[in-house]
C-alpha cells in the first residue's frame, strides 16, 4: 500500500514527467481535487480506465480518512494529484497525507511542475531566500499584507515573496501590494503559466498596476513575485 504525491502540469500537458506518468499508468486509483483534470491527464497518457476517488477542497476533511482506510483495507496503489503543480502546496492533500502517514502507508512524492518555482525561475529576482503565501485571504488581504511586510522587516536577509491570485482579485492585489510595500516595489507577474497565450512582466508595481488596470477581462491564474528594493539597499548599507 503506497500514496504517490504527483505533481502535474500546471497548464502544457507536455510537462508530465515520466516517473508521474508511470507512476498513473500502474496505479489502483486517483485521488483528485478535480474530475474534468484527472480525466483529461489521464486521456492524454492513454490511462481512461482508472478508478478516481473525488476529494474537491471543501470535502478533503470528511472524506480524507475514507479514502486513507480504502487504500489500507484494499492494499492500493493510489495517486494524489490536484488541479495543477504539486498537491498540497496551496491545494487539497495534506490532510489524506496525514492519515495516510497515521495509518502506516507509505507516502512517496513524485516531484514535478510548479508554479512557484517556475517564477522565480523566470523573474530576474533573487531568490536564494523566498517566501511563499500562497492565495491571499479573501477577507482581511490588507492587514495580512501588512503583517507580511513587518515581519520579512524583522529579517536579517531580504526575501522575495510569492503570491497566487485569480485573475478577478488580481486589480485589488496589486493596489494593495502597492499600499502596504510602496512604490519602490518590484514586481514579476507570471499569468496562464506554459500555456498558449502565457505571459509574463516585470517592472515596478506602478507600472504593472496600470498594465492591468486597463485591461476589462483577465483570464487565467496568476503568480506574483515581489521583490522590495527598499529593504535591500537599507540591508547593503547596513542600516537593518
Amino acid at each position: 500500500m503506497v500514496l504517490y504525491v504527483v505533481s502535474t502540469p500546471i497548464g502544457n500537458l507536455k510537462d508530465i514527467t515520466e516517473r508521474a506518468r508511470e507512476v498513473l499508468m500502474h496505479c489502483d486509483v486517483v485521488v483528485c481535487e478535480s474530475k474534468e483534470r484527472a480525466l483529461k491527464i489521464l486521456n492524454h497518457i492513454g490511462a481512461q480506465q482508472k478508478k478516481i476517488f473525488y476529494m474537491p477542497a471543501p470535502q478533503e476533511e470528511n472524506k480524507a480518512e475514507k479514502i486513507a482506510e480504502e487504500i489500507k483495507e484494499n492494499n492500493l496503489k493510489a495517486v494524489l494529484i490536484t488541479s495543477a503543480g504539486t498537491p498540497a502546496v496551496s491545494d487539497p492533500g495534506s490532510t489524506l497525507v496525514k492519515k495516510c502517514r497515521e495509518k502506516g502507508i507509505k507516502i512517496v512524492p513524485i516531484p514535478g511542475p510548479s508554479a512557484m518555482t517556475s517564477a522565480l525561475s523566470v523573474s530576474g529576482i533573487e531568490s536564494q531566500r523566498f517566501l511563499f503565501l500562497g492565495f491571499l485571504p479573501k477577507k482581511g488581504k490588507e492587514g495580512f499584507l501588512k503583517k507580511v511586510k513587518e515581519g520579512v522587516e524583522k529579517l536579517p536577509f531580504n526575501p522575495a515573496i510569492v503570491i497566487f491570485e485569480s485573475p478577478h482579485r488580481i486589480k485589488d492585489t496589486l493596489e494593495k501590494i502597492e499600499k502596504i510595500f510602496g512604490e519602490d516595489t518590484e514586481v514579476f507577474l507570471g499569468r496562464e503559466m506554459t500555456k498558449i497565450h502565457e505571459e509574463y512582466l516585470f517592472g515596478g508595481i506602478k507600472e504593472i498596476r496600470d498594465i492591468m488596470s486597463k485591461r476589462e477581462r483577465i483570464k487565467g491564474e496568476i503568480t506574483i513575485v515581489i521583490h522590495q528594493r527598499k529593504i535591500r539597499r537599507e540591508l547593503a548599507g547596513g542600516e537593518k
